[in-house]
């Protein structure tokens, strides 16, 4: 997944998150929410830890050239 298609799907997820929240402080007892509220937060961190993996993956792409290109010259 690209890097910015992974930053829209977490920023959407955030946003439901938040409703979820919302939806929360007020009925806080339900029992559904809460399920939905996990689940989100699970899929949020997923998508979290995949664009700081695909950050990575960018930034020793550009460092490596970067020390190529210095080597080469």
């Amino acid at each position: 997944m690209e890097l910015q298609t992974l930053q829209e799907a977490l920023k959407v997820e955030i946003q439901v998150h938040q409703k979820l929240v919302a939806q929360m402080k007020q009925d806080p007892q339900n029992a559904d929410l809460k399920k939905q509220l996990h689940e989100l937060q699970a899929k949020i961190t997923a998508l979290s830890e995949k664009q700081v993996g695909k950050q990575r993956y960018i930034f020793n792409t550009i460092n490596f050239s970067c020390v190529e290109t210095n080597v080469l010259n």
